[in-house]
């Protein structure tokens, strides 16, 4: 092989890890979505690059503006006006590469050069100036808006630039993240527990009052103002839920964006919900404390709390007393019975129960039965009590 044809090899190859190198480079930038344009007006070319497009509040953007000259005369460069967006503050400035004091007004920084201090050549030495300066973008700025900018120069060959040329630039909405809080165990139906959303916003302090809503699968289940934290950049909201039906419920919360804040949902969080326990009841037994046999008597039991359902079975010790009575909707149930003989009985009643209640069984009242005479005296009537529902010391319940 000649050494020609080695030296081309070796130049290709050099072309080809050039090509490598940039492809890596332009893979790291595009992530911080870089800008570029070029143009030329008449001799003098620029091409002008900015370092990201879709800056958030706090990030550092740099622009740089490369000028160089295709042919003519050499030409002084003497001032340099960059434009940008008013609410960006300009942190520095440089010439190629070297530190430069600089000016600045509202949407504009700029740098000034002595009358030959920055020449470009576009022929003999040929060159180019590369006008470099950093910016901190601030809170001031209005989020997801688009804003030109450009540049203007004054060189010894007279004015240029354009102050809309670009590239246009995007203040994005300040990214936030919302984690979704721990749930504590055992929650029940009908019982509330605290549901809690944690927000942090990744570019400037949480503004007390936005909103995180709150999800069960794609229902939403209600929304809680979000409260601020122990940082500054940290939030809380709390949601108070009382669960409905048991089983598994798949949780998440969502940050409401605003105009200067994004969008975040937390990763969903599947709770058990258990069924709620039935209600305990309390059942109490009335009725008269003694009777003539024959004579017709009321039995009534009281259910308490008032069950949604149920029978009540009334007895005299083991023997039921006629059939199951349904509990009407004052949680009461009553029969009439007579009693055949005399003797002593204890009554009770018995609740059977119903969905959402447990069963429960009256203590015991005494009542005395006596024989009818049939001499009209008085125990004619049958109730010795005159009728009464027996003693107080005769109502008792457990």
């Amino acid at each position: 092989m000649s050494g020609r044809n080695i030296r081309r090899m070796i130049s290709a190859l050099g072309v080809v890890a050039v090509t490598v190198g940039f492809t890596l480079a332009a893979g790291d930038v595009a992530s911080a979505d870089q800008g570029e344009v070029s143009w030329k007006e008449g001799n003098t070319k620029l091409t002008r690059t900015i370092s990201n497009v879709n800056p958030h509040v706090n990030e550092r953007v740099t622009t740089k503006t490369k000028i160089e000259r295709t042919g003519g005369v050499v030409m002084y460069l003497r001032e340099f006006t960059d434009i940008t967006p008013t609410c960006w503050e300009v942190l520095s400035a440089k010439v190629n590469g070297e530190s430069y004091s600089h000016g600045t007004t509202a949407g504009a920084a700029q740098v000034r050069g002595g009358a030959i201090q920055w020449p470009i050549r576009g022929l003999v030495s040929k060159n180019s100036r590369t006008i470099e300066f950093t910016y901190r973008v601030t809170d001031s700025c209005k989020r997801t808006d688009t804003v030109d900018t450009g540049v203007t120069y004054d060189t010894s060959l007279g004015k240029g630039g354009n102050k809309t040329k670009g590239p246009k630039v995007t203040v994005v909405k300040d990214p936030t993240t919302t984690e979704f809080g721990d749930v504590p165990d055992g929650v029940q139906v009908g019982h509330s527990v605290p549901l809690t959303a944690n927000v942090t916003n990744g570019a400037q302090q949480i503004v007390s009052g936005d909103v995180v809503e709150f999800y069960d699968g794609t229902t939403k289940i209600g929304e809680a103002p979000v409260g601020r934290g122990s940082h500054y950049w940290t939030g809380t909201a709390v949601l108070d839920w009382t669960p409905e039906t048991d089983g598994a419920h798949s949780l998440s919360a969502v940050y409401v964006e605003t105009s200067r804040v994004a969008r975040s949902e937390s990763s969903k969080r599947t709770v058990q919900i258990s069924p709620a326990p039935d209600a305990e009841t309390r059942t109490v037994v009335t009725g008269p404390s003694s009777v003539q046999t024959g004579a017709e008597v009321n039995l009534e039991a009281q259910v308490s709390p008032t069950p949604e359902g149920g029978i009540v079975q009334f007895r005299d010790g083991d023997t039921d007393l006629g059939i199951p009575v349904p509990v009407d909707a004052d949680g009461k149930a009553n029969i009439t019975y007579t009693f055949d003989s005399a003797g002593t009985y204890d009554i009770t009643a018995v609740y059977s129960g119903a969905p959402g209640y447990v069963g429960s069984t009256a203590q015991p009242i005494r009542v005395t039965v006596t024989d009818n005479d049939g001499d009209g005296g008085t125990d004619d009537g049958g109730n010795t009590d005159g009728g009464g529902t027996g003693s107080a010391g005769n109502i008792f319940g457990s």
